[in-house]
């Protein structure tokens, strides 16, 4: 039996015998319940969905774990559904497979889409034979593509027959084997309708499986695809999910190296398809995941200073989310300076310093060793000279304001008898270059680890004088009863 499970789990393309002992095989393994690893991850994000749908709704989690009886049960769950009006006119034919004759989605066959004769199609093309003189299949390069032609009414985005240009050596359909277009064709039962379809593309695939769990779940409950929970930004959609995933699962070498890309797009029967592919940083998905498992509300409160006033969180654009996919820094979303506090922890700060920004560790430490001196300073002075003191780093916008600051510090140190300087020359200038030699990008950065520092050891005394400066203000505008 273990010789048996063994075999199961290699590819065939790994396996030297003749074409017919290997069918042979095949047969035998699938009287036996298994499919000798008919389908495998590929890699090709569309073949990829239907593989994880298939999986998803025989609740297993590899490919080689399928058996004969959990394809059958697929075909004819999804076959009842596709049949139905509203998944065939309004989503097959209008935004997916246009006019696909092996769906039944063409209009002109309504009188004849019945699940049985789906069903008939799709076992038709599970069991269809190879054409040994068939080139390869390019997406899985394991079987030979089909003798008949691909186009985009059966698999999406590949061209119609009608562009033979679109193809390589101009030749018409795509060299798509037949177990890859089956597979393709479970893809709908997992997308995400938005605005367009939402498909999430990832490595390791079992993260695949976490991240359209809930779309399955929908169409299972509903029997209508998955709405995404009315969301229309995808990106704000998929930091929802990997958040909520993260608090759900335990694996931890899921988010060690993982890739994401997302696929957000349309294949229509009239206009012209639709493609946006936005990929996620393998560093911000490890971050997003450590934000989730180790300071969920300092996250929260994050994300919450990327939305403008009066926004949606499910069809506004969030700055957070578009600067984390860009590559562009939220260090300033890690405080919040109108209250003069933290949004996160330093954990969390340090985390995204060294892993999304890039920062040594070392370069870090010292940031922070420097900020303790600022606090050891600032806390000497009274209350309405310390808020002055902080106000002045706050709203240094320029270098010269930023340098002037420990400059302005300094002297404070002296006049207050501390012992050592503030700052080394050779301490200065490490300051302002230790995030790169670009000083524009590099003292901003310096001048918010700073801020996040004194906010931390200072929040509760500025706070107290920023109230009572508010009591002040308002009780100096008061009238007096005469």
């Amino acid at each position: 039996m273990a010789e048996i499970e063994n075999l199961q789990k290699r590819p065939l393309a790994s396996l030297s015998w003749p074409l017919e002992t290997l069918v042979l095989v095949q047969k035998l393994l699938l009287a036996m319940g298994g499919l000798l690893n008919m389908f495998s991850w590929t890699g090709h994000p569309f073949v990829d969905g239907g593989l994880a749908a298939l999986l998803l709704y025989s609740e297993k989690t590899r490919p080689e774990e399928l058996t004969q009886e959990d394809i059958e049960k697929a075909i004819k769950f999804a076959s009842e559904l596709y049949a139905r009006k509203d998944w065939s006119s309004s989503y097959l034919h209008a935004l997916l497979f246009p006019n696909s004759g092996l769906l039944m989605a063409n209009p002109s066959m309504a009188k004849k889409r019945t699940p049985e004769n789906i069903a008939k199609n799709l076992e038709s093309l599970l069991n269809e034979k190879e054409d040994p003189n068939a080139p390869i299949c390019e997406i899985c390069g394991r079987r030979h593509s089909r003798s008949k032609p691909v186009y985009r009414s059966e698999f999406p985005l590949i061209g119609s027959g009608g562009v033979p240009n679109y193809f390589p050596s101009g030749k018409e359909g795509a060299n798509i084997c037949s177990h890859c277009l089956f597979l393709v064709q479970f893809l709908p039962l997992i997308l995400y309708r938005l605005r367009r379809l939402l498909l999430i593309h990832t490595y390791p695939p079992e993260l695949m499986l976490e991240l359209h769990r809930e779309a399955l779940k929908d169409v299972r409950l509903t029997k209508l695809v998955s709405s995404g929970r009315g969301y229309q930004r995808p990106e704000n959609f998929l930091f929802t999910l990997l958040t909520e995933v993260t608090i759900k699962t335990e694996r931890e070498e899921l988010w060690e190296n993982a890739s994401i890309t997302l696929y957000y797009f349309t294949n229509p029967n009239r206009e012209r398809p639709k493609m946006m592919i936005i990929h996620v940083p393998s560093s911000v998905t490890r971050f997003v995941a450590h934000a989730a498992r180790h300071d969920l509300s300092g996250w929260k409160r994050i994300v919450a200073m990327g939305w403008k006033k009066g926004s949606d969180e499910k069809s506004s654009p969030n700055e957070v989310y578009l600067k984390l996919l860009n590559g562009e820094s939220i260090l300033p979303y890690f405080i919040n300076v109108a209250k003069r506090r933290t949004n996160a922890s330093w954990d969390l700060l340090s985390f995204y310093c060294t892993e999304v920004l890039g920062l040594d560790e070392k370069a870090l430490e010292f940031i922070k060793e420097v900020g303790d001196r600022i606090v050891e300073t600032l806390k000497e002075l009274p209350d309405n000279k310390l808020s002055a003191r902080v106000r002045e780093l706050e709203r240094a916008e320029k270098l010269y304001q930023f340098e002037a600051f420990f400059v302005n510090l300094e002297k404070l140190r002296q006049r207050l008898g501390l012992k050592d300087p503030l700052l080394t020359f050779d301490e200065f200038a490490r300051v302002l270059t230790i995030y790169g030699e670009d000083l524009e990008i590099s003292w901003r950065t310096v001048r918010n680890l700073l801020l996040f520092r004194i906010y931390e050891k200072l929040h509760d005394r500025l706070a107290k004088i920023e109230a009572s400066e508010e009591a002040e203000f308002y009780g100096a505008g008061e009238e007096v009863e005469e």
